[in-house]
């Protein structure tokens, strides 16, 4: 459990990153562009975050807490004092970080809803939602992807959504999200969403899916998602456990920097930085 333990902010500080394979919501002006494309990455300060923000408006994110307790309240936090506004990530129902839908079974009410608040939230703020979940909180999230692709296209698609350590294990336990009829769809990801990530933990059988495999997109009429399946940073966890100067981590930050679309340097800062 430690090493899983020391991964878990690993893991949630690189989801969100992810979305960097997701279209923009709304497209920069030549002169936004060539000032982002301007800023030297190794100097960037308060000033700078705030300029960047009113260049490129950030979309809510919506983050799903897990089953058993584990709420997403230190990875709000790390996202505002990473710069991301704090007004786009706090659950404006009750203030903090965590969204949790309530299950009866198998209904989400809340999950049904999503396609009308993604509709108020586009027309109120000019842009679709992200959402992460972790565990059970993934099953919210998958729920929500196949209620808004049956929204008949008046829904746009997300952005970007992403699910960490979401399994097929409990979906049969009573009080857990999801029920035995979500196993099989947990690892498709309907076209609703521009891009998806699935994170999960290399031979734990909590997350795995139980036979169905990696995530895949749902092949249809419209552009399908584009999906990528990570088990990248229990490894790294493992391999610092003891400091930065395992010899094994030069092939895991060679993985990171590629996942991440980073240079080897970056990448092991941004690492640091998040154990620091």
């Amino acid at each position: 459990m430690g090493v899983l333990r020391k991964a878990l902010p690993w893991l949630l500080a690189l989801l969100l990153c992810g979305a960097a394979t997701a279209q923009p919501a709304a497209p920069l002006t030549t002169q936004g562009r060539e000032a982002l494309l301007a800023l030297d990455p190794e100097r960037i300060g308060e000033r700078e975050v705030r300029e960047l923000r009113a260049l490129a408006p950030a979309p809510r994110v919506l983050l799903f807490k897990g089953s058993v307790g584990a709420d997403m309240e230190s990875f709000g936090a790390f996202l505002k004092h990473m710069g991301y506004p704090q007004q786009q990530l706090l659950n404006p129902a009750t203030g903090r970080y965590s969204y949790s839908f309530a299950w009866s079974g198998c209904r989400c009410t809340e999950c049904e809803a999503m396609p009308a608040r993604v509709g108020q939230w586009l027309n109120s703020e000019g842009m679709a939602p992200m959402l992460v979940g972790h565990s059970g909180g993934g099953v919210t999230v998958g729920r929500i992807l196949q209620e808004l692709a049956t929204a008949d296209g008046t829904v746009p698609r997300l952005p970007f959504a992403a699910t960490l350590g979401t399994g097929a294990l409990l979906r049969w336990a009573p009080g857990f999200p999801g029920c035995a009829a979500d196993v099989p769809r947990l690892g498709l990801v309907p076209p609703s969403v521009q891009a998806f990530t699935g994170y999960r933990i290399a031979g734990d059988p909590f997350t795995a899916l139980l036979g169905f495999g990696d995530y895949r997109a749902v092949e249809s009429g419209a552009a399908p998602a584009q999906v990528r399946n990570v088990l990248l940073a229990v490894r790294v966890a493992r391999h610092t456990a003891g400091g930065w100067d395992n010899p094994a981590l030069a092939d895991d930050l060679r993985d990171i920097a590629a996942l991440l679309n980073l240079a080897e340097v970056p990448a092991l800062k941004l690492l640091q930085a998040i154990d620091a």
